[in-house]
Protein backbone atom coordinates (compact mmCIF):
# COMPACT_ATOMS: atom_id res chain seq x y z
CA UNK A 1 0.00 0.00 0.00
CA UNK A 2 2.70 2.50 -0.94
CA UNK A 3 2.00 6.18 -0.56
CA UNK A 4 3.00 8.91 -2.94
CA UNK A 5 5.98 9.87 -0.80
CA UNK A 6 6.99 6.28 -0.14
CA UNK A 7 6.20 6.65 3.55
CA UNK A 8 4.09 3.50 3.70
CA UNK A 9 5.46 0.08 2.96
CA UNK A 10 3.99 -3.43 2.98
CA UNK A 11 6.26 -5.24 5.41
CA UNK A 12 5.57 -8.69 4.00
CA UNK A 13 6.08 -7.56 0.39
CA UNK A 14 9.25 -5.69 1.37
CA UNK A 15 10.64 -8.75 3.16
CA UNK A 16 9.75 -10.93 0.18
CA UNK A 17 11.52 -8.51 -2.20
CA UNK A 18 14.60 -8.45 0.04
CA UNK A 19 14.58 -12.26 0.18
CA UNK A 20 14.44 -12.42 -3.59
CA UNK A 21 17.47 -10.12 -3.88
CA UNK A 22 19.34 -12.17 -1.29
CA UNK A 23 18.45 -15.38 -3.12
CA UNK A 24 19.74 -14.03 -6.45
CA UNK A 25 23.02 -12.85 -4.94
CA UNK A 26 23.42 -16.05 -2.92
CA UNK A 27 22.61 -18.25 -5.92
CA UNK A 28 25.19 -16.46 -8.06
CA UNK A 29 27.84 -16.90 -5.39
CA UNK A 30 27.06 -20.56 -4.77
CA UNK A 31 26.84 -21.22 -8.52
CA UNK A 32 30.32 -19.74 -8.98
CA UNK A 33 31.75 -21.95 -6.24
CA UNK A 34 29.86 -24.94 -7.71
CA UNK A 35 31.46 -24.29 -11.09
CA UNK A 36 34.89 -24.38 -9.46
CA UNK A 37 33.90 -27.56 -7.56
CA UNK A 38 32.78 -29.30 -10.76
CA UNK A 39 35.98 -28.29 -12.53
CA UNK A 40 37.97 -29.51 -9.54
CA UNK A 41 36.11 -32.82 -9.65
CA UNK A 42 37.74 -33.44 -13.05
CA UNK A 43 41.11 -33.77 -11.37
CA UNK A 44 40.82 -37.49 -10.50
CA UNK A 45 39.39 -38.62 -13.89
CA UNK A 46 42.04 -36.66 -15.78
CA UNK A 47 44.72 -38.03 -13.46
CA UNK A 48 43.64 -41.61 -14.24
CA UNK A 49 43.54 -40.83 -17.95
CA UNK A 50 47.07 -39.42 -17.89
CA UNK A 51 48.34 -42.49 -16.02
CA UNK A 52 47.01 -44.74 -18.79
CA UNK A 53 48.09 -42.45 -21.63
CA UNK A 54 51.51 -41.34 -20.39
CA UNK A 55 52.85 -43.37 -17.46
CA UNK A 56 51.82 -46.85 -18.64
CA UNK A 57 53.24 -46.24 -22.11
CA UNK A 58 56.48 -44.51 -21.05
CA UNK A 59 57.07 -46.10 -17.60
CA UNK A 60 58.32 -42.63 -16.52
CA UNK A 61 58.12 -42.34 -12.72
CA UNK A 62 58.89 -38.63 -12.81
CA UNK A 63 55.75 -38.08 -14.86
CA UNK A 64 53.78 -40.10 -12.31
CA UNK A 65 55.24 -38.07 -9.44
CA UNK A 66 54.49 -34.78 -11.21
CA UNK A 67 50.89 -35.51 -12.00
CA UNK A 68 50.42 -36.99 -8.51
CA UNK A 69 51.59 -33.73 -6.94
CA UNK A 70 49.22 -31.85 -9.24
CA UNK A 71 46.38 -34.16 -8.18
CA UNK A 72 47.12 -33.57 -4.50
CA UNK A 73 46.97 -29.79 -4.99
CA UNK A 74 43.72 -30.05 -6.98
CA UNK A 75 42.11 -32.32 -4.39
CA UNK A 76 43.10 -29.91 -1.62
CA UNK A 77 41.50 -26.99 -3.44
CA UNK A 78 38.43 -29.12 -4.19
CA UNK A 79 37.99 -29.94 -0.48
CA UNK A 80 38.35 -26.25 0.42
CA UNK A 81 35.85 -25.18 -2.24
CA UNK A 82 33.35 -27.83 -1.20
CA UNK A 83 33.64 -26.67 2.41
CA UNK A 84 33.15 -23.05 1.31
CA UNK A 85 30.03 -24.01 -0.60
CA UNK A 86 28.57 -25.83 2.40
CA UNK A 87 29.41 -22.87 4.67
CA UNK A 88 27.90 -20.41 2.18
CA UNK A 89 24.65 -22.36 1.97
CA UNK A 90 24.43 -22.66 5.76
CA UNK A 91 24.98 -18.88 6.01
CA UNK A 92 22.24 -18.30 3.43
CA UNK A 93 19.88 -20.47 5.46
CA UNK A 94 20.63 -18.55 8.65
CA UNK A 95 20.25 -15.22 6.87
CA UNK A 96 16.92 -16.34 5.45
CA UNK A 97 15.64 -17.24 8.94
CA UNK A 98 16.83 -13.94 10.43
CA UNK A 99 15.19 -11.98 7.61
CA UNK A 100 11.83 -13.70 7.55
CA UNK A 101 11.17 -14.78 11.14
CA UNK A 102 10.38 -11.31 12.63
CA UNK A 103 7.88 -10.56 9.85
CA UNK A 104 6.27 -14.00 10.25
CA UNK A 105 6.05 -13.55 14.03
CA UNK A 106 4.30 -10.21 13.60
CA UNK A 107 1.99 -11.71 10.98
CA UNK A 108 1.10 -14.57 13.32
CA UNK A 109 0.09 -12.07 16.00
CA UNK A 110 -2.31 -10.15 13.75
CA UNK A 111 -5.90 -10.71 14.83
CA UNK A 112 -8.18 -12.07 12.16
CA UNK A 113 -5.33 -13.46 10.08
CA UNK A 114 -6.37 -15.28 6.95
CA UNK A 115 -3.86 -18.08 7.53
CA UNK A 116 -5.38 -21.27 8.92
CA UNK A 117 -2.44 -21.83 11.25
CA UNK A 118 -0.12 -18.80 11.40
CA UNK A 119 2.35 -20.40 13.80
CA UNK A 120 2.93 -23.15 11.24
CA UNK A 121 4.61 -20.56 8.99
CA UNK A 122 7.18 -19.91 11.72
CA UNK A 123 7.95 -23.64 11.88
CA UNK A 124 8.11 -23.58 8.08
CA UNK A 125 10.81 -20.91 8.24
CA UNK A 126 12.99 -23.26 10.28
CA UNK A 127 12.27 -26.09 7.81
CA UNK A 128 13.42 -23.86 4.95
CA UNK A 129 16.52 -22.75 6.86
CA UNK A 130 17.58 -26.36 7.30
CA UNK A 131 16.75 -27.15 3.67
CA UNK A 132 18.82 -24.24 2.32
CA UNK A 133 21.82 -25.38 4.32
CA UNK A 134 21.46 -29.06 3.44
CA UNK A 135 23.11 -31.07 0.62
CA UNK A 136 19.64 -31.52 -0.93
CA UNK A 137 19.94 -28.07 -2.48
CA UNK A 138 23.31 -28.64 -4.17
CA UNK A 139 21.89 -30.76 -7.01
CA UNK A 140 20.55 -27.81 -9.08
CA UNK A 141 23.86 -25.96 -8.82
CA UNK A 142 25.76 -29.04 -10.03
CA UNK A 143 23.15 -29.62 -12.71
CA UNK A 144 23.79 -26.18 -14.21
CA UNK A 145 27.36 -27.15 -15.08
CA UNK A 146 26.51 -30.48 -16.74
CA UNK A 147 27.01 -28.96 -20.23
CA UNK A 148 30.61 -28.10 -19.29
CA UNK A 149 31.28 -31.72 -18.33
CA UNK A 150 29.59 -32.87 -21.55
CA UNK A 151 32.03 -30.68 -23.49
CA UNK A 152 34.92 -32.38 -21.67
CA UNK A 153 33.49 -35.78 -22.58
CA UNK A 154 33.13 -34.68 -26.21
CA UNK A 155 36.80 -33.68 -26.20
CA UNK A 156 37.67 -37.23 -25.08
CA UNK A 157 35.42 -38.77 -27.73
CA UNK A 158 32.13 -37.84 -29.34
CA UNK A 159 30.58 -41.21 -28.44
CA UNK A 160 31.01 -40.54 -24.71
CA UNK A 161 29.12 -37.24 -24.98
CA UNK A 162 26.29 -38.72 -27.06
CA UNK A 163 25.82 -41.61 -24.62
CA UNK A 164 25.94 -39.28 -21.60
CA UNK A 165 23.35 -36.96 -23.18
CA UNK A 166 21.05 -39.93 -23.78
CA UNK A 167 21.45 -41.05 -20.16
CA UNK A 168 20.67 -37.50 -18.94
CA UNK A 169 17.41 -37.47 -20.90
CA UNK A 170 16.41 -40.89 -19.51
CA UNK A 171 17.23 -39.95 -15.90
CA UNK A 172 15.44 -36.61 -16.24
CA UNK A 173 12.39 -38.50 -17.47
CA UNK A 174 12.53 -40.86 -14.50
CA UNK A 175 12.79 -37.91 -12.11
CA UNK A 176 9.76 -36.28 -13.70
CA UNK A 177 7.92 -39.58 -13.42
CA UNK A 178 8.85 -39.87 -9.75
CA UNK A 179 7.69 -36.31 -9.09
CA UNK A 180 4.41 -36.92 -10.91
CA UNK A 181 3.52 -40.12 -9.04
CA UNK A 182 4.68 -38.96 -5.59
CA UNK A 183 3.84 -35.23 -5.47
CA UNK A 184 0.15 -35.52 -4.58
CA UNK A 185 0.51 -38.12 -1.78
CA UNK A 186 3.47 -36.16 -0.39
CA UNK A 187 1.37 -32.97 -0.27
CA UNK A 188 -1.50 -34.87 1.34
CA UNK A 189 0.84 -36.30 3.96
CA UNK A 190 2.31 -32.86 4.66
CA UNK A 191 -1.09 -31.21 5.02
CA UNK A 192 -2.39 -34.01 7.24
CA UNK A 193 0.66 -33.62 9.48
CA UNK A 194 0.10 -29.86 9.69
CA UNK A 195 -3.57 -30.38 10.59
CA UNK A 196 -2.59 -32.85 13.28
CA UNK A 197 -0.12 -30.40 14.85
CA UNK A 198 -2.74 -27.65 14.73
CA UNK A 199 -5.21 -29.82 16.66
CA UNK A 200 -2.54 -30.66 19.23
CA UNK A 201 -1.62 -26.98 19.60
CA UNK A 202 -5.26 -26.03 20.12
CA UNK A 203 -5.75 -28.77 22.70
CA UNK A 204 -2.59 -27.70 24.52
CA UNK A 205 -3.71 -24.08 24.74
CA UNK A 206 -7.01 -25.14 26.27
CA UNK A 207 -5.71 -28.13 28.21
CA UNK A 208 -7.71 -27.46 31.36
CA UNK A 209 -11.03 -27.17 29.50
CA UNK A 210 -10.18 -30.19 27.34
CA UNK A 211 -9.58 -32.39 30.37
CA UNK A 212 -12.42 -30.96 32.46
CA UNK A 213 -15.01 -31.37 29.71
CA UNK A 214 -13.90 -34.90 28.79
CA UNK A 215 -12.82 -33.81 25.30
CA UNK A 216 -9.42 -35.52 25.37
CA UNK A 217 -10.52 -38.89 23.88
CA UNK A 218 -12.32 -37.15 20.99
CA UNK A 219 -9.32 -34.94 20.24
CA UNK A 220 -7.01 -37.95 20.53
CA UNK A 221 -9.11 -39.84 17.97
CA UNK A 222 -9.07 -36.82 15.66
CA UNK A 223 -5.28 -36.57 15.97
CA UNK A 224 -4.98 -40.32 15.34
CA UNK A 225 -7.06 -40.00 12.17
CA UNK A 226 -4.86 -37.15 10.96
CA UNK A 227 -1.74 -39.19 11.72
CA UNK A 228 -3.14 -42.23 9.93
CA UNK A 229 -3.91 -40.11 6.89
CA UNK A 230 -0.41 -38.67 6.97
CA UNK A 231 1.21 -42.09 7.36
CA UNK A 232 -0.94 -43.64 4.64
CA UNK A 233 -0.19 -40.86 2.15
CA UNK A 234 3.47 -40.79 3.18
CA UNK A 235 3.83 -44.55 2.74
CA UNK A 236 2.22 -44.37 -0.70
CA UNK A 237 4.60 -41.59 -1.73
CA UNK A 238 7.58 -43.46 -0.27
CA UNK A 239 6.78 -46.68 -2.14
CA UNK A 240 6.34 -44.85 -5.42
CA UNK A 241 9.57 -42.93 -4.89
CA UNK A 242 11.50 -46.09 -4.02
CA UNK A 243 10.17 -47.81 -7.15
CA UNK A 244 11.47 -44.98 -9.31
CA UNK A 245 14.74 -44.94 -7.33
CA UNK A 246 15.20 -48.69 -7.93
CA UNK A 247 14.64 -48.14 -11.64
CA UNK A 248 17.21 -45.34 -11.58
CA UNK A 249 19.83 -47.49 -9.82
CA UNK A 250 19.27 -50.37 -12.24
CA UNK A 251 19.65 -48.01 -15.16
CA UNK A 252 22.74 -46.50 -13.54
CA UNK A 253 24.43 -49.91 -13.50
CA UNK A 254 23.50 -50.46 -17.14
CA UNK A 255 24.95 -47.03 -17.96
CA UNK A 256 28.34 -48.00 -16.55
CA UNK A 257 28.48 -51.09 -18.71
CA UNK A 258 27.32 -49.14 -21.80
CA UNK A 259 29.98 -46.48 -21.25
CA UNK A 260 32.72 -49.16 -21.05
CA UNK A 261 31.38 -50.83 -24.21
CA UNK A 262 31.22 -47.60 -26.24
CA UNK A 263 34.63 -46.61 -24.94
CA UNK A 264 36.15 -49.94 -25.95
CA UNK A 265 34.68 -49.61 -29.46
CA UNK A 266 36.10 -46.09 -29.79
CA UNK A 267 39.54 -47.11 -28.50
CA UNK A 268 39.75 -50.12 -30.81
CA UNK A 269 38.79 -47.94 -33.77
CA UNK A 270 41.24 -45.20 -32.85
CA UNK A 271 38.66 -42.54 -31.94
CA UNK A 272 39.77 -42.28 -28.30
CA UNK A 273 42.72 -43.11 -26.08
CA UNK A 274 42.75 -46.02 -23.62
CA UNK A 275 42.80 -43.65 -20.67
CA UNK A 276 39.37 -42.30 -21.58
CA UNK A 277 37.76 -45.64 -20.65
CA UNK A 278 38.25 -44.93 -16.94
CA UNK A 279 38.00 -41.14 -17.09
CA UNK A 280 34.79 -41.22 -19.15
CA UNK A 281 33.00 -43.41 -16.61
CA UNK A 282 34.08 -41.19 -13.71
CA UNK A 283 32.95 -37.99 -15.48
CA UNK A 284 29.65 -39.66 -16.39
CA UNK A 285 29.10 -40.48 -12.72
CA UNK A 286 29.71 -36.80 -11.87
CA UNK A 287 27.24 -35.64 -14.54
CA UNK A 288 24.50 -38.00 -13.41
CA UNK A 289 25.01 -37.43 -9.67
CA UNK A 290 22.67 -34.36 -9.46
CA UNK A 291 19.85 -36.37 -11.10
CA UNK A 292 20.32 -39.22 -8.65
CA UNK A 293 20.45 -36.82 -5.69
CA UNK A 294 17.28 -35.08 -6.77
CA UNK A 295 15.42 -38.35 -7.08
CA UNK A 296 16.49 -39.56 -3.64
CA UNK A 297 15.58 -36.24 -1.96
CA UNK A 298 12.24 -35.76 -3.68
CA UNK A 299 10.34 -35.84 -0.38
CA UNK A 300 12.61 -33.18 1.11
CA UNK A 301 12.00 -30.96 -1.91
CA UNK A 302 8.24 -31.49 -1.69
CA UNK A 303 8.17 -30.56 2.01
CA UNK A 304 10.34 -27.50 1.38
CA UNK A 305 8.05 -26.45 -1.48
CA UNK A 306 4.95 -26.72 0.71
CA UNK A 307 6.70 -24.78 3.49
CA UNK A 308 7.71 -22.02 1.08
CA UNK A 309 4.14 -21.67 -0.24
CA UNK A 310 2.83 -21.15 3.29
CA UNK A 311 5.57 -18.66 4.14
CA UNK A 312 5.00 -16.75 0.89
CA UNK A 313 1.25 -16.63 1.56
CA UNK A 314 1.89 -15.26 5.02
CA UNK A 315 4.34 -12.62 3.78
CA UNK A 316 2.31 -11.38 0.82
CA UNK A 317 -1.27 -11.73 2.02
CA UNK A 318 -1.26 -11.43 5.80
CA UNK A 319 1.35 -8.92 6.91
CA UNK A 320 -0.01 -5.39 6.60
CA UNK A 321 1.46 -2.23 5.14
CA UNK A 322 3.09 0.03 7.73
CA UNK A 323 4.55 3.48 7.90
CA UNK A 324 8.30 3.20 7.50
CA UNK A 325 9.22 6.14 9.73
CA UNK A 326 8.36 7.19 13.27
CA UNK A 327 5.41 9.57 13.53
CA UNK A 328 5.26 12.55 15.90
CA UNK A 329 4.15 11.88 19.46
CA UNK A 330 0.37 12.17 19.39
CA UNK A 331 -1.79 14.33 21.62
CA UNK A 332 -4.18 11.40 21.95
CA UNK A 333 -7.16 12.50 19.83
CA UNK A 334 -8.86 9.31 18.67
CA UNK A 335 -11.34 9.30 15.77
CA UNK A 336 -13.25 6.21 14.62
CA UNK A 337 -15.03 6.57 11.28
CA UNK A 338 -17.62 4.11 9.94
CA UNK A 339 -15.62 1.17 11.28
CA UNK A 340 -16.59 -2.30 10.09
CA UNK A 341 -15.03 -5.73 10.50
CA UNK A 342 -15.86 -9.02 8.78
CA UNK A 343 -13.87 -12.03 10.07
CA UNK A 344 -12.42 -14.39 7.43
CA UNK A 345 -14.98 -17.00 6.43
CA UNK A 346 -17.84 -15.28 8.28
CA UNK A 347 -21.16 -14.51 6.61
CA UNK A 348 -21.92 -11.42 8.71
CA UNK A 349 -19.79 -8.58 10.12
CA UNK A 350 -18.87 -8.44 13.79
CA UNK A 351 -18.85 -4.64 13.68
CA UNK A 352 -20.52 -2.27 11.25
CA UNK A 353 -20.82 1.52 11.03
CA UNK A 354 -19.02 2.34 14.31
CA UNK A 355 -18.14 6.07 14.62
CA UNK A 356 -17.09 8.13 17.65
CA UNK A 357 -14.36 10.45 18.98
CA UNK A 358 -12.36 10.51 22.19
CA UNK A 359 -10.51 13.72 23.01
CA UNK A 360 -7.35 13.84 25.17
CA UNK A 361 -8.37 13.44 28.80
CA UNK A 362 -11.77 11.93 28.02
CA UNK A 363 -12.73 8.57 29.46
CA UNK A 364 -15.13 6.48 27.42
CA UNK A 365 -16.76 3.30 28.64
CA UNK A 366 -17.76 0.52 26.27
CA UNK A 367 -20.47 -1.85 27.43
CA UNK A 368 -22.71 -4.41 25.83
CA UNK A 369 -23.75 -8.05 26.09
CA UNK A 370 -21.44 -10.92 25.23
CA UNK A 371 -20.60 -11.24 21.51
CA UNK A 372 -21.55 -7.62 20.92
CA UNK A 373 -18.10 -6.87 19.44
CA UNK A 374 -16.33 -5.14 22.35
CA UNK A 375 -13.07 -7.12 22.22
CA UNK A 376 -12.96 -6.92 18.42
CA UNK A 377 -13.37 -3.15 18.65
CA UNK A 378 -10.44 -3.01 21.09
CA UNK A 379 -8.18 -4.88 18.66
CA UNK A 380 -9.17 -2.58 15.81
CA UNK A 381 -8.48 0.49 17.95
CA UNK A 382 -4.97 -0.85 18.60
CA UNK A 383 -4.37 -1.44 14.88
CA UNK A 384 -3.85 -5.15 15.59
CA UNK A 385 -6.42 -6.15 12.95
CA UNK A 386 -7.26 -4.73 9.55
CA UNK A 387 -10.70 -3.09 9.32
CA UNK A 388 -12.98 -4.38 6.59
CA UNK A 389 -14.28 -0.83 6.19
CA UNK A 390 -13.73 2.61 7.68
CA UNK A 391 -10.75 3.31 9.90
CA UNK A 392 -9.28 4.24 13.28
CA UNK A 393 -7.17 7.40 13.43
CA UNK A 394 -4.96 8.68 16.23
CA UNK A 395 -4.15 12.36 15.64
CA UNK A 396 -5.09 11.79 12.00
CA UNK A 397 -2.84 8.73 11.47
CA UNK A 398 -4.30 5.30 10.68
CA UNK A 399 -3.52 3.01 13.60
CA UNK A 400 -3.46 -0.06 11.34
CA UNK A 401 -0.78 1.48 9.10
CA UNK A 402 1.25 2.79 12.03
CA UNK A 403 4.51 0.93 12.62
CA UNK A 404 3.82 -1.47 15.50
CA UNK A 405 6.93 -0.66 17.53
CA UNK A 406 6.32 3.08 17.11
CA UNK A 407 2.62 3.17 17.99
CA UNK A 408 3.22 0.90 21.01
CA UNK A 409 5.15 3.76 22.63
CA UNK A 410 2.01 5.90 22.62
CA UNK A 411 -0.73 3.38 23.46
CA UNK A 412 -1.12 1.30 26.60
CA UNK A 413 -3.24 -1.85 26.46
CA UNK A 414 -4.59 -4.23 29.07
CA UNK A 415 -6.21 -7.35 27.54
CA UNK A 416 -8.90 -9.44 29.19
CA UNK A 417 -6.37 -12.16 29.95
CA UNK A 418 -3.32 -10.65 31.64
CA UNK A 419 -0.65 -12.72 29.87
CA UNK A 420 2.88 -12.03 31.16
CA UNK A 421 6.02 -13.18 29.39
CA UNK A 422 9.00 -15.06 30.77
CA UNK A 423 11.38 -12.60 32.42
CA UNK A 424 11.56 -10.44 35.50
CA UNK A 425 8.68 -8.34 36.79
CA UNK A 426 10.61 -5.21 35.76
CA UNK A 427 11.14 -6.56 32.24
CA UNK A 428 7.43 -7.34 31.94
CA UNK A 429 6.46 -3.84 33.00
CA UNK A 430 9.07 -2.47 30.55
CA UNK A 431 7.32 -4.43 27.77
CA UNK A 432 10.22 -6.83 27.32
CA UNK A 433 12.85 -4.13 26.81
CA UNK A 434 15.69 -2.94 29.02
CA UNK A 435 13.88 -1.53 32.05
CA UNK A 436 14.10 2.17 32.89
CA UNK A 437 13.77 1.62 36.61
CA UNK A 438 12.37 5.08 37.36
CA UNK A 439 9.68 4.58 34.71
CA UNK A 440 9.01 1.02 35.95
CA UNK A 441 8.65 2.24 39.53
CA UNK A 442 6.33 5.07 38.49
CA UNK A 443 4.10 2.75 36.45
CA UNK A 444 3.93 0.16 39.25
CA UNK A 445 2.96 2.80 41.83
CA UNK A 446 0.26 4.22 39.57
CA UNK A 447 -1.13 0.71 39.06
CA UNK A 448 -1.12 0.13 42.83
CA UNK A 449 1.14 -2.91 42.56
CA UNK A 450 4.43 -1.54 43.96
CA UNK A 451 3.87 -2.92 47.47
CA UNK A 452 2.93 -6.36 46.16
CA UNK A 453 6.02 -6.46 43.93
CA UNK A 454 8.28 -5.38 46.78
CA UNK A 455 7.01 -8.37 48.78
CA UNK A 456 8.02 -10.84 46.05
CA UNK A 457 11.08 -13.09 46.63
CA UNK A 458 13.40 -10.78 44.65
CA UNK A 459 11.23 -7.71 44.23
CA UNK A 460 11.28 -6.31 40.73
CA UNK A 461 14.00 -8.82 39.78
CA UNK A 462 11.68 -11.77 40.49
CA UNK A 463 11.17 -13.90 37.40
CA UNK A 464 7.58 -14.47 36.33
CA UNK A 465 8.27 -18.05 35.19
CA UNK A 466 10.37 -20.70 36.88
CA UNK A 467 10.77 -18.83 40.16
CA UNK A 468 8.83 -21.21 42.34
CA UNK A 469 5.91 -18.87 43.09
CA UNK A 470 2.64 -18.06 41.37
CA UNK A 471 1.15 -14.58 41.11
CA UNK A 472 -2.55 -14.23 41.79
CA UNK A 473 -4.88 -13.21 38.95
CA UNK A 474 -5.32 -9.79 40.57
CA UNK A 475 -1.55 -9.26 40.84
CA UNK A 476 -1.03 -10.26 37.23
CA UNK A 477 -3.75 -7.86 36.13
CA UNK A 478 -2.13 -5.01 38.05
CA UNK A 479 1.27 -5.82 36.53
CA UNK A 480 -0.41 -5.77 33.11
CA UNK A 481 -1.88 -2.36 33.98
CA UNK A 482 1.57 -1.12 35.02
CA UNK A 483 2.91 -2.39 31.69
CA UNK A 484 0.23 -0.38 29.89
CA UNK A 485 1.19 2.76 31.84
CA UNK A 486 4.93 2.35 31.21
CA UNK A 487 6.47 5.13 29.14
CA UNK A 488 3.61 7.63 29.67
CA UNK A 489 1.35 6.65 26.74
CA UNK A 490 -1.14 9.18 25.35
CA UNK A 491 -4.00 6.70 25.06
CA UNK A 492 -5.03 3.73 27.20
CA UNK A 493 -7.21 0.87 25.96
CA UNK A 494 -8.40 -1.31 28.82
CA UNK A 495 -10.37 -4.49 28.16
CA UNK A 496 -12.02 -5.58 31.41
CA UNK A 497 -9.08 -4.29 33.52
CA UNK A 498 -10.96 -4.90 36.76
CA UNK A 499 -12.08 -8.46 36.05
CA UNK A 500 -9.90 -9.85 38.87
CA UNK A 501 -9.58 -6.77 41.09
CA UNK A 502 -10.92 -6.72 44.63
CA UNK A 503 -12.52 -3.75 46.43
CA UNK A 504 -9.15 -2.05 46.94
CA UNK A 505 -8.26 -2.65 43.30
CA UNK A 506 -11.54 -1.06 42.18
CA UNK A 507 -10.75 2.02 44.28
CA UNK A 508 -7.23 2.18 42.81
CA UNK A 509 -8.63 2.01 39.27
CA UNK A 510 -11.16 4.78 39.99
CA UNK A 511 -8.38 7.02 41.36
CA UNK A 512 -6.17 6.24 38.37
CA UNK A 513 -8.91 7.22 35.93
CA UNK A 514 -9.31 10.54 37.72
CA UNK A 515 -5.56 11.24 37.46
CA UNK A 516 -5.45 10.23 33.80
CA UNK A 517 -8.28 12.62 33.04
CA UNK A 518 -6.34 15.44 34.70
CA UNK A 519 -3.21 14.52 32.72
CA UNK A 520 -5.14 14.73 29.41
CA UNK A 521 -4.67 11.03 28.68
CA UNK A 522 -7.57 9.46 26.84
CA UNK A 523 -8.97 6.16 28.09
CA UNK A 524 -11.28 3.61 26.50
CA UNK A 525 -12.44 0.99 28.95
CA UNK A 526 -14.57 -2.07 28.23
CA UNK A 527 -16.33 -3.35 31.31
CA UNK A 528 -19.36 -5.11 32.72
CA UNK A 529 -19.04 -3.55 36.17
CA UNK A 530 -21.23 -0.54 37.05
CA UNK A 531 -18.59 0.76 39.49
CA UNK A 532 -16.39 1.63 36.52
CA UNK A 533 -19.21 3.05 34.40
CA UNK A 534 -19.83 5.81 36.96
CA UNK A 535 -16.27 7.13 36.37
CA UNK A 536 -16.53 7.59 32.60
CA UNK A 537 -17.38 10.74 30.64
CA UNK A 538 -18.91 9.03 27.63
CA UNK A 539 -20.62 5.71 27.26
CA UNK A 540 -20.91 3.57 24.13
CA UNK A 541 -23.35 0.68 24.15
CA UNK A 542 -22.78 -2.04 21.56
CA UNK A 543 -25.33 -4.61 20.52
CA UNK A 544 -24.80 -7.12 17.71
CA UNK A 545 -21.93 -5.09 16.27
CA UNK A 546 -23.71 -1.74 16.06
CA UNK A 547 -24.00 1.30 18.34
CA UNK A 548 -27.21 1.14 20.34
CA UNK A 549 -26.44 4.23 22.46
CA UNK A 550 -23.61 6.75 22.55
CA UNK A 551 -23.07 10.03 24.38
CA UNK A 552 -22.47 11.46 27.86
CA UNK A 553 -22.76 8.65 30.38
CA UNK A 554 -25.72 10.08 32.29
CA UNK A 555 -27.70 10.63 29.08
CA UNK A 556 -26.96 7.12 27.87
CA UNK A 557 -27.96 5.58 31.21
CA UNK A 558 -31.21 7.55 31.20
CA UNK A 559 -31.89 6.36 27.65
CA UNK A 560 -31.24 2.78 28.73
CA UNK A 561 -33.68 3.09 31.62
CA UNK A 562 -33.87 3.67 35.35
CA UNK A 563 -32.54 0.31 36.62
CA UNK A 564 -29.14 0.99 35.07
CA UNK A 565 -28.87 4.37 36.82
CA UNK A 566 -29.82 2.91 40.21
CA UNK A 567 -27.36 0.05 39.72
CA UNK A 568 -24.50 2.44 38.93
CA UNK A 569 -25.30 4.79 41.82
CA UNK A 570 -25.56 1.84 44.19
CA UNK A 571 -22.17 0.61 43.01
CA UNK A 572 -20.76 4.05 43.65
CA UNK A 573 -22.02 4.06 47.24
CA UNK A 574 -20.52 0.62 47.85
CA UNK A 575 -17.17 1.75 46.42
CA UNK A 576 -17.18 4.85 48.57
CA UNK A 577 -18.01 2.97 51.78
Amino acid sequence: MPGANGSVSGEGAAVFTALRRQAIRGALGVATISFACNIGALAVPLYNMEIFNRVMTTHNMRTLAGISVGLAICVLFFVILDHLRAAAMAALGDRFARSVSPALLRAASIAGTRAANPMQAIRDAETLRQFIGSPSLTAPFDLVWSPVLLIVLFAMGWGYAVLAAAFIVILAGLNLLGDAVARRPMMEANEATVDGFRDVAGATRGAEAVIAMGMLPTLARRWERAQNEALSAGTKALLRTRTVTAMTRTLRSAMTGAMVAIGLVMVLNGYASAGTLVAGNMILARILMPFEQFGSTLRVWAEAGAAWRRVRLMLLEVTPARYTHALPRPEGHLVVERLAFMPPGADRPVLRGISFEVAPGEIMGIIGPSASGKSTLMKLLLGAAEPSGGGVFLDGHNTYLWNREDIARHIGYVPQSAVLTDGTVAENIARGGVPDFDAVLSAAKRAGVHTAIAALPHGYATRIAGSGFTMSAGQRQRVALARALYGSPRLLILDEPNAFLDKDGEAMLAGLLTRLRAEKIGVLISTHRPSVVRNVDKLLVLREGTIEHFGPSEEVLRAMGGPQIRMVRAAGKVAAS
